[in-house]
């Protein structure tokens, strides 16, 4: 027997010109507005999550550089550069 999926229902209230485009872009891409509406979620909960995952990568390195400011970084980025001019 096939795999049952479950699912709960969002009830949500959108601005008539954001429906409007929902229903636009819905009907242009051949999906309901359900399938639209799941598949950007889906995207944005993804995005966040790959920049979260970017933005504490980020914290980690400037903990283990020892940078406090921007002008630590472009304090490596021109000695980066500089070491690169003399190869």
């Amino acid at each position: 027997m096939g795999e049952v999926i479950k699912r709960r229902i969002l009830n949500i209230s959108l601005p008539v010109s954001l429906y409007k485009d929902l229903e636009e872009m819905a009907t242009e891409k051949a999906k309901t507005k359900a399938e639209f509406a799941r598949e950007a979620i889906t995207r944005y909960i993804e995005s966040e999550k790959r920049w979260s995952y970017i933005r504490k990568w980020g914290q980690a390195s400037a903990r283990q550089l020892q940078l406090k400011n921007e002008k630590d970084i472009e304090a490596i980025i021109h000695d980066l550069r500089k070491e690169g001019r003399n190869d």
